[in-house]
């Protein structure tokens, strides 16, 4: 909670997930089974952190929200929704669901692992395999526009490991997705010969053809030869540029 509060949130000296944890209780849809047995601060009407750890409060939502936000995927998708849009900019949606590991149009079955993001920066360093963008926000090193993309696509069962990631700049992660651009197993970068555009634009992305890739900090975080081959086979829009 506090990561998310520091990238999402307001500015703030410090933060206090603390609070949203005590204060949901007043919208009837949060429960903290601990309540009656919590000491409040003094002059206020909210417990302090170490009173919440120290007596291992615990929040959630009461049992027949629960069961129904846990059985009815859609119902889930269109809650997330409605409470983005009222209190977030509709560019922040997609940050916001990929760092809780929620897929707003998919399944149940195709939910976002919120670790595999945070390993796959972590295992390229935190910038674009391809063009090294690593810029980063505050004393919290925030990363801005990096993200961890799926080289084989979770609708195409894809596993969240990090063999099957890589961290790209969001112009990278589109290209790529859309098979501009490709990854071979030795690391090295494919352009298609089908993307065209104007200068200095399309003169820089062909001075990267060919060109070994940011590799993995170990090898062991290398792209998986199997996914490198289906992407190669069912998204590049080949051939390459020779």
């Amino acid at each position: 909670m506090t990561t998310l509060l520091k990238e999402f949130g307001p500015p703030r000296k410090s933060h206090h997930p603390e609070y949203p944890f005590w204060h949901l209780r007043s919208d009837d849809v949060w429960v903290v089974p601990e309540a009656d047995a919590l000491e409040m601060r003094k002059g206020a009407s909210n417990p302090p952190k170490t009173e919440l750890r120290e007596k291992e409060a615990r929040g959630g939502f009461p049992d027949d929200i629960y069961q129904a936000l846990r059985d009815v995927p859609q119902l889930r998708r269109e809650t997330a929704r409605l409470l983005l849009s009222s209190h977030f900019p509709s560019f922040l949606h997609d940050d916001i669901s990929t760092a809780v590991g929620l897929d707003l149009e998919g399944t149940a079955s195709e939910r976002r692992d919120p670790e595999f993001r945070a390993q796959v920066l972590q295992a390229y360093q935190y910038r674009c395999a391809i063009c090294g963008f690593d810029l980063q926000l505050g004393m919290s090193g925030t990363p801005i526009g990096l993200e961890a993309a799926h080289i084989k696509w979770k609708q195409a069962r894809g596993p969240d490991d990090v063999s099957n990631g890589i961290a790209l700049c969001a112009l990278h992660h589109k290209m790529f997705d859309k098979g501009a651009l490709h990854i071979t197993e030795d690391l090295h970068l494919l352009v298609s010969e089908a993307i065209h555009g104007s200068e200095p634009h399309l003169s820089r992305l062909r001075d990267r053809h060919g060109n070994r890739i940011h590799t993995p900090q170990r090898t062991t975080y290398y792209p998986d030869g199997e996914v490198v081959t289906w992407h190669v086979n069912e998204v590049f829009r080949g051939p390459a540029r020779s």
